[in-house]
């Protein structure tokens, strides 16, 4: 998470993370930066998220303290909320496009004009079918991840590789 160090520690900071219910990142959000607000949400429902390994998951990994189920298209925060949003690994979960969409809209309404959202994907490309063969389909498209930031008003300012096989959109209002 070196790429989203800057600035984040200041005391004040409002961090929200959301997840699928596999959380491995509100830990080390926490750790990392101590002095900022964590907010930590789930929007896993069982009857429109229906992968398998996601209920494996689930099971292996106990929640993050105070972790709040939501729906995926009403995060019960007031606008304009966050400086800093975490979506990791897991908004390729709501395989609707339409519910997709419903997410990034209230990831920007909860967004501060000049805060970002960070989502890290494994995407659907050619390095990602090489490890995973057809399993990448489980994955979205980078042009699809586009369209979805776009439909909800949301910029790439930044794309970023952690290894070749996961990508860090980093996103905000304005596009700079």
């Amino acid at each position: 998470m070196k790429w989203a160090d800057a600035n984040i520690n200041d005391p004040g900071i409002s961090i929200v993370n959301i997840h699928a219910g596999f959380d491995e990142t509100s830990l080390l959000l926490k750790e990392k930066f101590p002095s900022a607000s964590l907010k930590v949400f789930d929007f896993y429902d069982p009857r429109r998220h229906t992968e398998i390994s996601i209920k494996r998951a689930r099971r292996a990994y106990p929640p993050f303290p105070c972790t709040q189920g939501i729906h995926s298209s009403c995060i019960p925060l007031n606008d304009h909320h966050a400086d800093k949003i975490f979506v990791t690994l897991s908004a390729h979960e709501i395989r609707d496009a339409e519910e997709r969409k419903g997410l990034f809209l209230e990831l920007k309404r909860v967004l501060k004009q000049d805060g970002c959202v960070f989502v890290t994907e494994h995407v659907r490309d050619l390095p990602n079918f090489l490890v995973y063969n057809i399993g990448c389909f489980h994955f979205i498209s980078r042009l699809s991840w586009y369209r979805t930031f776009e439909a909800a008003g949301l910029k790439v300012i930044k794309e970023e590789k952690s290894t070749p096989f996961i990508t860090t959109f980093i996103l905000n209002k304005h596009g700079i």
